[in-house]
């Protein structure tokens, strides 16, 4: 009998559902960037952790600017070579922004949305409509109207910018080889998202 008493809560933790998500934000010393900038399908519960993509060079901060009411502000100076990293776990639902107050005016800004779990897909009501289309491609990309006519970059994985120029309705991009790059757009609010080419 006490046997079993010690079995069930095992298998309860083991078997639980419940499980909390780390989703990993990477700090670019080099370009001064979150990686990704923009992080979607966060859970209450789940951890946000930011990690150095390389080693850090100079000082940055993960300064909380617009957060959901009652939620916890979070001001995170990162040093080389003392921090490595820094979590957060979100307690409120809605979005996170947040940058690196020494590099805001370099565009090193991010956000992070946390999402109602007991919402399903139909019971959303909002329309989000994508920065870029079609992604992935292979030969153009179409900026949606609130991103035309701000500067853009495209990069490699390594840093080398590959492609730059002012959004429209179409850029070619054929020439360059398929893979995964990093698209900017130095908008008001500068946006990064993966490119897929392929």
């Amino acid at each position: 009998m006490i046997k079993n008493l010690f079995i069930i809560p095992f298998l309860l933790v083991v078997y639980s559902p419940l499980k909390a998500t780390v989703h990993e934000i990477l700090v670019w010393d080099g370009y001064m960037q979150f990686m990704p900038s923009n992080l979607t399908a966060v859970q209450l519960g789940d951890t946000i952790e930011w990690l150095p993509l390389d080693i850090p060079t100079m000082t940055h901060t993960i300064t909380s600017t617009n957060i959901p009411i009652g939620a916890t502000p979070f001001d995170q100076i990162w040093q080389a070579p003392l921090d490595t990293f820094f979590q957060y776990i979100p307690s409120k639902i809605g979005l996170y922004e947040y940058v690196c107050t020494p590099h805001i005016s370099n565009g090193m800004i991010g956000s992070f949305t946390v999402e109602d779990t007991t919402l399903s897909i139909t019971d959303n009501l909002f329309d989000i409509k994508p920065v870029i289309f079609p992604n992935p491609t292979n030969d153009y990309i179409q900026f949606s109207s609130e991103f035309i006519n701000f500067k853009f970059f495209i990069y490699e994985f390594s840093g080398k910018v590959v492609l730059s120029g002012i959004s429209s309705n179409n850029i070619n991009i054929s020439k360059l080889k398929s893979g995964i790059y990093y698209l900017y757009i130095a908008a008001p609010r500068p946006e990064k998202i993966k490119l897929i080419i392929k």
